[in-house]
């Protein structure tokens, strides 16, 4: 958790971030077809059949991380960020704790309203996820109770949206809109 609130910050909504790549690769390791690693590690010559000894563009192609994502239910690292910013958020919000963020932060006064009023834009936590919470808090609260929502209820919620939206588009390839709330 302490990575998500000083570095997840600076995490970039595409899919060539490096913390990104890293996880990726990772997850072909840990879940990636073992059969297919096996058959390209075989790089002799010897161990080929005849004809096959040339390594075409298809040995040095890459699994897809993508369906495993998906499959796994594994988010990636930057929608990972958002759901621990929405859920440590809305934690600050309801239970006051600790109270000096909460202090921080400037509720709107309307009565049947949850967002947030933004301070000027910055690097940090407070307003990333203050910036998330105004996004997404109609869709996980439930409306009539608002930041009495249960917190079970909240992560489920905001699990589901992000799958969603992390599912979206090309079924192998991972998009801009894969990682926007």
């Amino acid at each position: 958790w302490y990575y998500h609130s000083v570095g997840g910050v600076a995490l970039k909504e595409r899919s060539n971030d490096c913390l990104f790549i890293t996880q990726k690769h990772c997850i072909r390791i840990l879940f990636g077809d073992l059969d297919t690693y096996l058959d390209k590690q075989s790089t002799c010559a010897r161990a080929r059949p005849y004809g096959m000894q040339k390594l075409g563009q298809s040995y040095f192609k890459k699994e897809h991380t993508k369906p495993i994502f998906n499959k796994l239910k594994i988010m990636t690292v930057q929608n990972l960020f958002k759901y621990h910013c929405i859920t440590e958020f809305f934690k600050i919000i309801k239970y006051r704790c600790p109270y000096t963020l909460f202090e921080c932060i400037n509720l709107s006064n309307r009565v049947t309203s949850n967002t947030v009023i933004l301070t000027r834009k910055s690097n940090t936590f407070l307003h990333a996820a203050a910036k998330l919470w105004n996004t997404m808090n109609k869709r996980v609260l439930t409306p009539a109770k608002g930041l009495e929502t249960s917190l079970h209820l909240i992560k489920l919620r905001t699990r589901a949206i992000i799958f969603q939206v992390q599912s979206a588009d090309l079924r192998e390839t991972w998009t801009p809109s894969n990682f926007l709330i």
